[in-house]
């Protein structure tokens, strides 16, 4: 039965002409003075992408920020999460959230934050939480079933999962195996429910360590960016290899956790899943193959915090109703949709530039090592990465 949900169909479906469009914004990090650039940019890739699904994957609020740990920080923080969705509201487009490393950080978990928003209309959370309870696991990991167009039968599933937080020094929490199961294990139940195996596209924040695995080491005179940490190929600068890539390039260091607890292994073993998405490394957009799935970054959506200039982007999916595993992807960003230049350009351009991991830092710093010293080096590039929440 098709119930109405804030004034669109429920379940979601494909439209009549077999097509599904999903968009993913990934770290607005917005403070309660959300920037007219941000807002710019998500009505006008709303508006150009008109999509059937908004994904939020995390880090939509800068819970670093002083305001948030002052009185009434938490609502401060609820309010730029109203504010961000605005734009979704006044086109009533459905919308699923998950959560990034910096969102919590506000003072306030993602329990709580998912009430803010499960209150806010077309937030899908709350409605699978409600009418499909084996689809929802906790805040910020669920399952979105997309119908057929005649509503006759389960086409696509759009996975959200939390992917956690900081470690408190500089690296990142591994991926929750326990979460893993879930998710494999919805799979197999969707899979039983439909009669045939569901392809499914996960949303995270942060990406699983198989990035890596989608790396080379730069040759002489190639642009590249350094290993994230110790585990990661340390003093060496890597590049996509150029087998695997499908589009987009890197402009920082991959940040994933130290630790691969088996996510994608365990993905790939059950074999829905044909793509994982992620956000959290703010200027890069590359999207690699990795044995049966793609492995891909949206860039930052907001203004909040560094980002790739006017490259800032959302990410626009279009699937097919026979094949959703066949789809279709691509950046509208804010030079293409909005303008060549923002409100504050020279913010925006020191922003671009600063490095945001240690080990960016170190790299950048190299050349003047022997005036400065290695104690000197180390101390900015450590100084510049906490500042960034990637210090290592």
């Amino acid at each position: 039965m098709i119930d109405e949900t804030d004034g669109r169909p429920w379940p979601l479906r494909f439209d009549s002409e077999g097509r599904f469009r999903v968009l993913q914004l990934s770290d607005i990090q917005e403070t309660s003075h959300v920037r007219e650039d941000t807002m710019a940019l998500l009505r006008a890739a709303l508006d150009e992408a008109k999509p059937d699904l908004v994904v939020l994957t995390g880090d939509q609020i800068k819970g670093y920020a002083v305001e948030f740990a002052l009185g009434e920080g938490a609502e401060r923080a609820r309010t730029v999460v109203r504010k961000i969705c605005l734009p979704m509201v006044e086109r009533s487009v459905p919308f699923v959230v998950t959560y990034g490393n910096h969102d919590r950080q506000c003072g306030v978990g993602n329990e709580g934050q998912e009430s803010w928003y499960e209150a806010i209309p077309g937030c899908v959370n709350g409605i699978i939480a409600a009418r499909e309870p084996a689809l929802y696991h906790t805040a910020g990991t669920l399952a979105v079933p997309v119908l057929s167009h005649d509503g006759g039968d389960i086409r696509l599933a759009v996975v959200v999962a939390d992917s956690g937080a900081g470690t408190g020094s500089g690296g990142y929490e591994p991926f929750d195996p326990a979460l893993t199961s879930w998710i494999t294990g919805c799979a197999r139940g969707l899979a039983g429910r439909a009669g045939h195996r569901v392809p499914c596209i996960l949303y995270q924040h942060i990406p699983p360590v198989q990035v890596y695995d989608c790396l080379r080491e730069a040759c002489e005179g190639e642009r590249g960016v350094p290993g994230f940490r110790a585990r990661y190929h340390p003093g060496h600068t890597l590049v996509p290899a150029d087998e695997l890539r499908v589009s987009g390039g890197l402009r920082e260091p991959v940040c994933s956790p130290d630790t691969d607890t088996g996510e994608v292994a365990a993905l790939m073993r059950e074999g829905s899943t044909f793509a994982v998405y992620f956000g959290h490394d703010h200027k890069n957009t590359l999207v690699s193959r990795y044995g049966s799935m793609d492995l891909g970054y949206a860039p930052s959506a907001g203004f909040g915090s560094y980002g790739p200039g006017t490259s800032r982007a959302a990410r626009l999916f279009s699937f097919g109703e026979e094949d959703p595993a066949r789809y279709a992807t691509c950046l509208l960003t804010y030079a293409e949709l909005v303008g060549s230049r923002t409100e504050r350009p020279l913010a925006d351009w020191a922003s671009e530039r600063v490095p945001v991991s240690a080990e960016e830092a170190r790299e950048i710093a190299r050349p003047a090592l022997p005036v400065l010293g290695a104690a000197a080096i180390a101390a900015f590039a450590l100084g510049v990465a906490r500042r960034r929440g990637k210090g290592g």
